[in-house]
């Protein structure tokens, strides 16, 4: 069956949304066995907010910053729309990242809020679909 435009237009959002965290995450991507990687972050609980947080400012915060401006809009352009979403974009982006922490799609739950809170993205006051 033939994809219409609409389709075919928000697969390529998903996708610009992806590169764009993946320009976020680059210093985590396929790092979930390094063990350099593993011991300069030391131990992350997942569900842990101030863990998640510590290791965002570790090893993203830095390089975001060095982002250009129109950079840095644009992922948090799209962290605004994952914050609106189902949550199920973010968690597939998430596991296929093979990031150091967080292997579920619970943790990945738990992970995105604090993403979004610390790149400066508000959460709905209430969660989509409920």
């Amino acid at each position: 069956m033939r994809k219409t435009a609409p389709q075919r237009l928000a697969e390529r959002e998903a996708r610009a949304r992806s590169e764009l965290l993946d320009s976020l995450f680059d210093p985590w991507i396929g790092q979930a066995g390094n063990a350099a990687t593993l011991d300069r972050l030391g131990p992350v609980d997942p569900l842990g907010a101030k863990d998640v947080a510590r290791a965002l400012r570790s090893d993203i915060a830095g390089p975001f910053a060095d982002l250009t401006r129109e950079t840095q809009t644009r992922i948090k352009a799209a962290l605004t729309v994952l914050a609106k979403s189902d949550g199920a974009e973010f968690r597939a982006y998430w596991l296929d990242l093979r990031a150091p922490f967080g292997t579920t799609e619970e943790e990945a739950d738990a992970i995105f809020p604090v993403v979004a809170k610390s790149f400066g993205v508000r959460l709905p006051e209430t969660p989509p679909g409920s």
